[in-house]
C-alpha cells in the first residue's frame, strides 16, 4: 500500500510542549543545550564544598595542610563544567555568574588537590576565549594567585593546569606585559621553572615550563639574563631526558632554550660547565632526524638551526679544544651537516620552483580576472575543446604528440580552468590562495636560510678551531664523504667563509694525508660555475 507525503511526516510536537516552549529555550546557554541552572548550581556547590573546608578546619577537625578528598558524584559535576568550558557561550554565561571570583577564591582556600585542578584549567579554557583572556589578566588578585600555586603546590595534574594558563595569558599580546611584569617581581618564579625541568617526570608540565620559559626568554632580555645560568643548562639536560630525544614541541622548546642561553655574555661559560652533557643530548636528537638516507627539512629546518647553533656554542666555549675533541670523537654531527647541507640545496631549488609557478599562476589569474568583464567563454566551444583534449591524450600514448604541442594543449586546458573559476566568482578564493601560498613560501624561505647560516656557522668554527697545516679526523670524514655532499660543502664554504677553503687547502696539499678526494673536490668547485636552482631546467622537468 503506497503511503501519501503526509504519512511520511514526523509527528507534531505535543500542544503543552508548544505552549511552554519560551519557558524551556529561556534555560539554554545560547544556542546550546546546556542548562543555565544547572551551571549556577554546579558553581553554588564549588563554593559550598569550599566553604565546608574552611568550616572543618575552623572547628579543628582537620590539621591545616592535611590534603581533602572531593565526592565522585561533586567531582563527575565539576569535570562537566570544566568540559563545557570550551564553548563560548558557556564562558560568557560564565563571566555572568562571577566565576572567575568564584574559581579564584576556591583556588585560595581550598585543600583539595582536585578542587584547586579543576578550578585553574577551567581558567585556562576560558582565557582561550577571545576577551576573556584580558578579564582574568587584569584581575591582579588571579595572577598573584596562579603565581603563588608554583610555590604552594606539588600535585602535578595541578600544576599541569596552572602552567596551561600561564601559557595561554603570555601567547596573547594583550595580557603578556601584566604577566610578566609580575613575574619580573616574583623572587621564587626562576627557580620554580627550574626545579620543574630538572625534576619533573611528567612530559605534559615539562612542555608547557619550556614553552614558558622559551618565551620569556625569547621576549625579555632582563628575564633572559636570570634564566641564563649552568643550573638552567643542567636542567633542561634532564628535561630533555625524560621527553626523550626526539622530536616534541617540548624538545623543540628546550633547544631553542639552549640557544638563547647562547645569546647572553655568560653563555660560554654557561655551556663549558655541562659541554658533554650538551653534546650528547644534541648528537642524539639529531640521529633520530638525520639517521637515514636522505634528510628532508620540512618542518624540521628551526630545530635543526637550533642544534647547529649549539653545537657551535660548544665547540667555541672555552677551552675551544675540548670541544674539538668532542667533534673528533663523535662525528656524527659532521656526518648530519653534510647530509643537511644537500637537503638544503634541495629544498632552495624546490622553493625556487614553487615561487615560479606561484607567480606565473598569480599574473595569469589577474589578467583573466582584468579581462572578465570584457570577455565571455563561448559555451559551444566546449566540445571541440574536450575533443581536442581527447585527440592529444591518444597522441600521448602513441608517442606522436610533440612537446611543444603538448604544452599548447596544456596551456590552453589551464587557461580555460581559470577562465571558468573567474566567470564562476572564484577569482577572490584564487588571490587568497594565492597570498596563502606566498606567506608559506616566504616562512620557508626564511627557516631554510636560517638553518644554511647556522651549519655555516659551525662548519666555520669547527675548521678554524683546528689545528693549522695539520691532519685531523674531521679532514679524513670529509674526505671519505659522497662526492656530491662534498662539492655542496665547499660551495657553501667558498660563498660564506672562503677562508676556510684556505684552511683546508693547506692541509690537502700536505704530503702522507691521502686526502685525495678533498683535493680533487676542491679543484672542481674552483674551475666550476655553480648551477643556480632557476638554471636547471633539466633537472625540474625530470621532477
Amino acid at each position: 500500500m503506497k503511503m501519501s507525503d503526509e504519512e511520511y511526516k514526523n509527528p507534531s510536537p505535543p500542544s503543552e510542549l508548544l505552549e511552554h516552549e519560551n519557558e524551556y529555550t529561556a534555560d539554554m546557554i545560547g544556542d546550546t543545550v546546556f542548562s543555565k541552572h544547572w551551571l549556577f548550581t554546579a558553581l553554588m556547590k564549588l563554593i559550598q564544598e569550599v566553604d565546608g573546608e574552611s568550616s572543618a578546619n575552623k572547628e579543628g577537625d582537620d590539621e591545616k595542610d592535611d590534603i581533602v578528598d572531593v565526592d565522585d558524584d561533586l567531582q563527575t559535576e565539576l569535570c562537566r563544567l570544566w568540559d563545557m568550558s570550551m564553548n563560548k557561550d558557556v564562558v560568557l554565561c560564565l563571566i555572568e555568574f562571577k566565576a572567575i571570583d568564584i574559581l579564584v577564591g576556591a583556588l585560595t582556600k581550598t585543600r583539595a588537590p582536585r578542587l584547586a585542578e579543576i578550578s585553574v584549567g577551567i581558567l585556562g579554557n576560558m582565557a582561550c576565549c577571545k576577551g576573556v583572556g584580558s578579564q582574568i589578566t587584569d584581575s591582579e588578585g588571579v595572577r598573584q594567585v596562579v603565581l603563588l600555586m608554583l610555590d604552594a603546590y606539588s600535585d602535578t595534574p595541578t600544576l599541569v593546569e596552572t602552567t596551561r594558563l600561564i601559557v595561554v595569558c603570555l601567547s596573547t599580546e594583550n595580557t603578556r606585559e601584566l604577566w610578566l611584569a609580575d613575574i619580573k617581581k616574583s623572587k621564587t618564579f626562576v627557580e620554580n621553572m627550574r626545579f620543574i625541568l630538572q625534576s619533573s617526570t611528567s612530559s605534559d608540565l615539562i612542555k608547557n615550563v619550556a614553552n614558558i620559559v622559551d618565551q620569556l626568554m625569547d621576549i625579555e632580555e632582563e628575564i633572559c639574563s636570570a634564566f641564563s645560568t649552568p643550573e638552567l643548562v643542567l636542567a633542561v639536560v634532564e628535561g630533555m631526558k625524560q621527553v626523550g630525544v626526539v622530536w616534541s614541541e617540548a624538545a623543540e622548546s628546550l633547544l631553542h632554550i639552549l640557544t638563547l642561553v647562547r645569546t647572553t655574555a655568560e653563555d660560554s661559560s654557561c655551556l663549558a660547565l655541562h659541554r658533554e652533557s650538551v653534546f650528547s643530548l644534541v648528537t642524539d636528537f639529531l640521529h633520530s632526524l638525520c639517521d637515514c638516507a636522505m634528510v628532508t627539512l620540512e618542518s624540521k629546518e628551526t630545530v635543526l638551526a637550533s642544534c647547529y647553533c649549539i653545537l657551535s656554542a660548544v665547540v667555541m666555549a672555552t677551552p675551544s679544544d675540548d670541544g674539538i675533541e668532542l667533534i673528533e670523537q663523535n662525528s656524527s654531527a659532521i656526518t648530519f651537516a653534510l647530509k643537511i647541507v644537500e637537503a638544503i640545496r634541495q629544498q632552495r631549488r624546490r622553493l625556487s620552483r614553487l615561487s615560479r609557478r606561484s607567480d606565473e599562476h598569480k599574473k595569469l589569474t589577474e589578467t583573466l580576472t582584468a579581462r572578465q568583464p570584457h570577455s565571455t567563454i563561448n559555451v559551444s566551444e566546449k566540445p571541440a575543446d574536450s575533443e581536442e583534449r581527447v585527440n592529444a591524450a591518444d597522441k600521448r600514448v602513441d608517442g606522436d604528440l610533440s612537446a611543444s604541442e603538448e604544452s599548447d594543449v596544456d596551456g590552453r586546458a589551464r587557461t580555460e580552468r581559470l577562465a571558468k573559476a573567474s566567470d564562476n566568482g572564484q577569482a577572490d578564493d584564487n588571490g587568497q590562495a594565492d597570498d596563502s601560498c606566498q606567506r608559506s613560501l616566504s616562512d620557508s624561505t626564511e627557516s631554510t636560510e636560517i638553518l644554511r647560516e647556522q651549519i655555516l656557522d659551525f662548519f666555520r668554527n669547527v675548521l678554524l678551531a683546528l689545528p693549522k697545516e695539520q691532519m685531523s679526523p674531521v679532514y679524513a670524514l670529509l674526505n671519505s664523504s659522497k662526492s656530491s655532499y662534498l662539492h655542496q660543502l665547499l660551495r657553501l664554504l667558498q660563498d660564506g667563509a672562503p677562508e676556510c677553503i684556505s684552511a683546508i687547502a693547506a692541509v690537502a696539499a700536505l704530503r702522507g694525508t691521502g686526502l685525495h678526494a678533498l683535493r680533487d673536490a676542491l679543484k672542481h668547485v674552483q674551475t666550476t660555475k655553480v648551477s643556480l636552482p632557476e638554471d636547471n631546467k633539466e633537472e625540474e622537468k625530470q621532477l
